[in-house]
């Protein structure tokens, strides 16, 4: 029996018909794909001939994109010749996290500072505050010095702080080893690791933290600043060629000036309490009894060569040092060391104090706030090259001033068709002499209560916002 003899002819028409029918749906659905492919190919050739454009019009002017998003020099920022090292990482991630470690490598600092403290059980953790609070908080919602809890038992119960927020966030704040980790494997050949020591540490406790250091990171990769100098004189004992760079404590000016600042903006809310922590830390309870002591004279040059022997320097609040810049600089400079400054009363502060500065009278180094290129710029840009853009952001780019804020290229096209830009110190500048109407439709909020709220207890009324800022805040 053949397959002839048990299909009829109709049989036979209804299954060439469904193969037809299966080969045009094969052969559609291949198309399709391929019309989805090509579409997706465009696109993603449009955005890369968009990005290399972007590129380019950025190295015109002597930058370039890096692979984090921060806008890098090319070549050596124009910078006064500072040492640049980036307070407890970037500003863009919760300070002493392992991301803010990471965003300042790419932002190319020479130096990235971070703060040690030593726990219970002798593990070295990355904590700036004695307890948590502020910069941290834990999930049971209970105060932990950090001196006191055993990493072990205790350690999960905290959680890096959103500075800008105050929410909690899902990471642990991280352990030494992690930090340190972390910077072996992102830090390029010449960026280093400041590692502030901020426990009262033993000598057992210092010589486990040299020995994670040197098998982490390796000699002549880091170096250790702290507060106390007794800290610095054991670590010189322990490890007798490591750069060691003595803090001295700040001036008791800009610990009022910081304490008037928390109590003005927030008074005995949270957020004060918070940051109470940092006076604490600084002026011990941050009582009237502060005394300031200064080594930033031929007595105190004299105490400190006896403590650290060799390889050493200084770190001054630039209040301090803003004083008698030209006298401390001549004195550093005959004692052959280094001599670094940093604030507590805000980024803005620093800057405006070592613009004011001769520049044969600056320090060497600067702790800052700040991304690099929001430091560095203003002590020069480097010389825009011709470039011939088409179209699009990359073509304003080649047509406004040098003094374009480049990390507020998000900005430019809000503002441009008014002919204005985003100029750098957070200005806004006109393109040329004219300056257009403003292209925006502004919106009304109507904050009167209906009929359904109007016996409620909610207030609609608008208040003044406050904002305290300290990482990039500024001191009148």
């Amino acid at each position: 029996m053949n397959l002839k003899h048990l299909l009829t002819s109709n049989d036979i028409c209804k299954i060439f018909s469904i193969l037809l029918a299966l080969i045009l749906i094969s052969s559609c659905s291949s198309t399709s794909k391929q019309s989805s492919r090509s579409k997706s190919t465009n696109d993603n050739s449009a955005t890369q001939q968009q990005t290399s454009s972007l590129s380019k019009a950025l190295a015109a002017r002597g930058f370039y994109k890096s692979r984090l998003g921060n806008i890098n020099y090319i070549n050596a920022p124009q910078c006064a010749n500072y040492q640049v090292q980036s307070h407890r990482g970037a500003v863009r991630h919760p300070e002493n996290s392992v991301n803010a470690l990471i965003d300042a490598l790419d932002n190319n600092f020479d130096v990235v500072e971070i703060d040690v403290r030593v726990t219970r059980d002798d593990v070295w953790v990355v904590h700036h505050d004695a307890q948590t609070g502020r910069e941290t908080g834990t999930v049971d919602n209970k105060r932990r010095k950090i001196e006191s809890l055993r990493y072990e038992k205790e350690w999960g119960y905290l959680r890096i702080r959103d500075q800008n927020t105050g929410r909690l966030l899902s990471t642990l704040p991280p352990s030494f080893r992690q930090i340190a980790s972390a910077f072996s494997r992102n830090a390029k050949s010449k960026q280093l690791l400041n590692i502030e020591i901020k426990t009262k540490a033993s000598i057992r406790d210092l010589e486990m933290l040299d020995y994670l250091a040197f098998k982490l990171i390796g000699q002549g990769r880091y170096f250790y600043s702290s507060l106390t100098l007794k800290n610095l004189s054991r670590m010189r004992d322990i490890n007798s060629s490591v750069f060691l760079s003595f803090i001295q404590s700040p001036a008791n000016r800009s610990l009022a000036v910081l304490r008037n600042d928390l109590e003005k903006g927030a008074g005995a809310d949270p957020i004060f309490l918070r940051n109470k922590s940092l006076l604490e830390d600084l002026a011990g309870v941050a009582s009237r009894r502060y005394k300031e002591y200064r080594y930033d004279d031929v007595l105190g040059m004299a105490k400190l060569k006896k403590s650290l022997k060799n390889n050493y320097g200084l770190a001054m609040d630039i209040r301090q040092y803003g004083q008698r810049a030209s006298k401390i600089k001549r004195l550093v400079d005959q004692q052959g060391i280094p001599i670094a400054t940093y604030t507590i009363n805000g980024q803005a502060y620093h800057a405006k104090s070592l613009l004011s500065i001769k520049s044969k009278s600056r320090p060497t180094s600067v702790i800052i706030d700040d991304t690099l290129y929001g430091f560095c710029s203003e002590y020069g840009l480097p010389e825009m090259k011709k470039h011939i853009a088409i179209s699009g952001l990359s073509k304003r780019l080649t047509m406004l001033p040098q003094d374009l804020d480049l990390e507020r290229l998000d900005q430019i096209n809000l503002y441009f068709d008014s002919g204005l830009y985003p100029a750098i110190g957070d200005q806004l500048k006109s393109i040329g002499k004219r300056i257009t109407a403003l292209k925006y439709t502004p919106v009304i909020l109507n904050t009167t209560a209906g009929k359904k709220e109007a016996g409620s207890a909610v207030n609609l009324s608008s208040e003044e916002a406050i904002k305290i800022e300290l990482r990039k805040g500024s001191e009148k």
